[in-house]
């Protein structure tokens, strides 16, 4: 049995309790598989979990996952389960991780690429991959106002809106991403872990700025 948490939080005279979900862990795979076969457990996850029409609605809105296809996978699969050529990495992501054996430094060497629908290309990643698993229950931990899981907006460069998950607990980190398409629905982005520094700082950043704007927005 999973033992959960006790977190406590709040001022001295109205301290509360909440019992916390065991810390996220990736998905699970038998190690004499072969890499392709891994992927596939990874994309059938997904499947299972969030693009399904028995996912979780988020703040009451209808979750819209497009399910475009390469390589008989979802395209929005493979965004969460691979990493953009241009990232220069110093060190793997996945270094202190089991994928790290699995995978013959793909993220460096760019070996299995994937193209995207719009003609980017992308380096596989089985450390992302193996955590697609992450993004339904992220949300369910937010819709349960886990402490772990921080919210923000941000309109980007192309003036969307986008609609900010991120759960952060020990070493983990994660990000999801939405773009509001109506008072009614969302639609999935992507989602991935986050292990760049300077990205670290830049959503910290983010989240601070919008905290500050709702502070000004309630006085």
């Amino acid at each position: 049995m999973n033992q959960n948490l006790i977190y406590s939080f709040g001022n001295q005279e109205n301290r509360r309790e909440i019992q916390m979900k065991q810390k996220l862990t990736p998905i699970a795979f038998d190690k004499t598989m072969e890499l392709s076969a891994i992927f596939d457990i990874c994309h059938n996850r997904f499947k299972e979990t969030i693009a399904t029409k028995d996912r979780p609605l988020f703040q009451g809105m209808e979750i819209y996952v497009p399910l475009k296809w390469i390589e008989n996978k979802a395209e929005i699969f493979w965004h969460s389960a691979s990493i953009e050529q241009k990232a220069k990495l110093d060190i793997k992501p996945c270094i202190n991780d089991l994928s790290s054996a699995f995978c013959p430094e793909n993220c460096i060497l760019g070996t299995d690429l994937i193209i995207m629908n719009n003609g980017d290309i992308r380096t596989k990643c089985l450390y992302r991959a193996l955590r697609v698993g992450w993004i339904r229950e992220i949300i369910e931990l937010y819709n349960e106002n886990d402490v772990r899981v921080r919210y923000w907006e941000k309109v980007n460069s192309n003036k969307k809106k986008r609609l900010y998950l991120r759960y952060q607990e020990e070493e983990l980190d994660y990000l999801i991403v939405f773009e509001k398409k109506s008072e009614k629905r969302v639609q999935l982005i992507t989602a991935y872990p986050v292990f760049f520094v300077s990205a670290k700082k830049d959503y910290e950043k983010d989240y601070q700025n919008y905290i500050k704007e709702i502070e000004k927005e309630t006085k």
